[in-house]
């Protein structure tokens, strides 16, 4: 099988990734490179113009995408596939190196390398021909990373799952519930749960969380004749130590202290006000055991 000097990426990407440093750096160097788009199907390129390197970039590699790289290497067994992936777990990496991957980057990448691997495989493809018949035969036996999700998901349906996850902690704010729960309740695994709110929210899902029960108990706060041992379990505390310490956090003061910067200062100031701003240690109400 003849070698063609040029090096191909296929995307598995949702994103365009033509303006990459990597592939800048690749051009730069004299590389000829070739990208094909999520959805085209990379085992007709390999067959019909054998690359000397093939560079399978992932997001988050579903089974989908990781299929694609094992079809393409059941295909095309004489050519080098590299991988690089935004999302890594140990368990991607074993898969990728079970499957016949010459290597495996995981972001941010290691351009160096990248680039050490590159020129290898330039020299030994253009200067040695690999038969086919030499290859081991792949691992039929090696399964999919249990991270991998079991579909591409569209943004619309990406948004209705967030939209059900958030109504769900809406709903149950004042109650216990784990992130199981709603990932269960959203029909997502814990870990697809996490990078759904990572990726459209900016928070982890436990920071998410408590950002909300502070945020409604800065409203309840504004109520001087409800206490704040009663807004503690209002917003699903159960110690209102730990309670005053997260509010602390992302106030920068007591919930009691904050209660009086906000009260309207031509009414009576409530009996709980210090009057000097109190500590994190400092516990207005009655201890909650």
């Amino acid at each position: 099988m003849t070698v063609h000097d040029y090096l191909l990426v296929i995307s598995r990407t949702r994103s365009d990734i033509a303006d990459l440093d990597y592939l800048e750096q690749l051009k730069h160097r004299g590389y000829t490179v070739e990208c094909l788009p999520p959805g085209q199907d990379a085992v007709e390129v390999l067959t019909s113009r054998p690359p000397f390197v093939a560079c399978f970039h992932y997001d988050y590699p579903d089974q989908q995408g990781l299929g694609d790289l094992r079809r393409a290497k059941q295909a095309a067994r004489s050519v080098p596939l590299l991988m690089i992936t935004h999302a890594h777990s140990e368990e991607l990496a074993i898969w990728a190196f079970r499957s016949r991957v010459w290597d495996y980057f995981a972001e941010p990448l290691d351009l160096q390398r990248f680039m050490d691997v590159v020129k290898t495989l330039h020299d030994l493809r253009l200067g040695t021909t690999i038969t086919e018949m030499a290859l081991s035969p792949l691992e039929h036996s090696n399964r999919m990373p249990r991270d991998a999700r079991l579909h591409y998901e569209a943004p619309s349906t990406q948004e209705a799952k967030l939209k059900q996850a958030l109504d769900f902690i809406e709903q149950h704010l004042d109650g216990r519930f784990s992130q199981a729960d709603v990932a269960a309740c959203c029909g997502l695994s814990v870990f697809q749960l996490s990078r759904l709110f990572k990726r459209n929210t900016g928070y982890t899902f436990q920071d998410y969380l408590l950002k909300r029960r502070i945020e409604e108990a800065v409203r309840l706060l504004a109520n001087p004749t409800v206490t704040i041992t009663d807004i503690c379990f209002a917003v699903g505390f159960r110690d209102l130590s730990y309670f005053t310490r997260t509010f602390h956090r992302q106030m920068g003061q007591s919930p009691s202290a904050y209660r009086c910067s906000v009260t309207d200062k031509t009414s009576p100031l409530p009996s709980s006000c210090p009057s000097s701003p109190t500590t994190v240690s400092e516990q207005p109400e009655r201890s909650v055991k």
